[in-house]
């Protein structure tokens, strides 16, 4: 009987180690705490840490479920969400901050980076901040000529654009067509200010910005008879357009990847552009591609300004 009782003692051990080791098999992500300085620089001098992250990477250095950031050196938690990237970081689905004192900063769900309807931010006392949306026309112009490859003058032109301070995106309408096609108006002052006042109460940004563009696009213009031949592509780095207004590249586009926008042979548009928090400058690049024929542009760029109070 003690013989018996002696194998199945033995046989649940090993069943028990066995399992063990399956459970220790599964791989598992060590997590990282990382120190921040006042301006979330990454520091490795206790002195100047003021913020700590802990966070789980994989292979590639993307973050890995749930970041938490926190204030340094009480541990009080100052951030919890996940992050599609750091450096910056750009946030994604439901986040929630704090301050120190340890009442609500914010709280809301975020969409690449970008703030959505339900989002709501409080001061340190915990009074809600509100934030109210205005559209501001940064730039109208049809005077734009681009020359043909046979006429002297450039067939390219770079035109750069200042953002009012709290710009979160823009709306750009534009229509480059041959110098023989009837020429296009639009008022868009006007409708955009007309849009906000139709948009859901309480829309985000993005939506905002989407309401704008459409009520752009369905104000009536005359198409032009004959398609330009036409290219062009919208940065927030100047030195991307270097490339493509030296004559001896002869209008070399950014790859996509590095443009909010780019465009061939599409002679009219009207879209939307969620900006990275802080952008105050933008370039407008383009080139007529047609042999003979000059072609005129008209563009305009409406910016959407956030104000919090």
């Amino acid at each position: 009987m003690r013989k018996i009782y002696l194998v199945i003692k033995l046989l649940l051990l090993l069943s028990t180690a066995a399992q063990a080791q399956k459970v220790a098999a599964v791989p598992t992500i060590p997590a990282d705490t990382v120190y921040f300085d006042h301006d979330w620089e990454n520091t490795s001098h206790p002195e100047d840490r003021v913020y700590a992250r802990i966070a789980r990477h994989d292979t590639q250095g993307r973050t890995v479920g749930t970041v938490r950031d926190y204030f340094y050196p009480s541990w009080k938690k100052q951030f919890e969400g996940k992050l599609l990237q750091e450096k910056p970081d750009k946030a994604s689905g439901l986040c929630t901050g704090w301050y120190e004192n340890g009442k609500s900063h914010f709280k809301g769900t975020f969409l690449q980076g970008v703030q959505q309807a339900d989002y709501r931010e409080w001061g340190e006392t915990g009074q809600e901040i509100k934030t109210t949306y205005a559209w501001h026309e940064v730039l109208s112009t049809d005077a734009v000529k681009l020359h043909s490859y046979y006429n002297s003058g450039s067939s390219r032109q770079v035109i750069p654009i200042d953002l009012p301070e709290g710009t979160v995106g823009v709306v750009y309408k534009v229509d480059i067509r041959d110098e023989d096609q009837p020429p296009v108006s639009w008022s868009t002052a006007l409708t955009l200010a007309a849009s906000i006042a139709t948009a859901p109460t309480g829309a985000g940004p993005a939506l905002l910005l989407s309401v704008g563009a459409k009520a752009l696009s369905s104000e009536s213009q005359s198409a032009p008879a004959v398609t330009t031949k036409c290219r062009f592509f919208l940065v927030d780095d100047e030195g991307l357009t270097v490339p493509f207004i030296t004559y001896a590249t002869k209008g070399t586009m950014p790859p996509a990847t590095q443009c909010l926008q780019q465009a061939i042979n599409r002679g009219q548009e009207t879209r939307e552009l969620v900006l990275p928090a802080g952008t105050r400058k933008l370039y407008f690049a383009v080139q007529n591609d047609n042999m003979r024929t000059s072609a005129r542009m008209k563009l305009t760029i409406s910016a959407l300004q956030a104000s919090r109070q």
